[in-house]
């Protein structure tokens, strides 16, 4: 995993900022963790058009938002296309896949006390 942005832990406050950088111009799709707190991450996930991510899940909740380009999510028997205007909710165990319509970039917002992708234990 590549640590795409950088931390900044500002004098005298909890706040916590990070900037993305894009890493499709060095792979196909990147995965970055972005920032962690208490009872959750948030992870920025890029792929380039027509890359996907198989069937997985995750056992917190997650919420998707696209920060760029335009991806398709399936869940279940339902597949939505997501764009820059979406925020997309899942609940914890929800098995899900993704294929990258255009050039995306999203972030993965977990929260609870797991935060690790059901891809990653098996």
């Amino acid at each position: 995993m590549i640590k795409a942005a950088r931390e900044y832990d500002l004098e005298e406050s909890s706040m916590k900022v990070a900037r993305l950088r894009n890493v499709l111009s060095q792979r196909d799709i990147g995965k970055m963790n972005v920032l962690e707190f208490a009872k959750g991450a948030i992870i920025n996930l890029q792929l380039k058009a027509g890359q996907s991510i198989g069937r997985h899940h995750t056992p917190s909740d997650a919420i998707v938002h696209v920060v760029s380009g335009r991806v398709r999510f399936g869940i279940g028997e339902e597949t939505v296309e997501l764009t820059r205007d979406v925020v997309l909710h899942m609940n914890p165990k929800e098995e899900h896949e993704l294929e990258a319509v255009e050039d995306t970039s999203l972030l993965v917002i977990k929260v609870g006390d797991d935060t690790t992708c059901g891809m990653e234990k098996e």
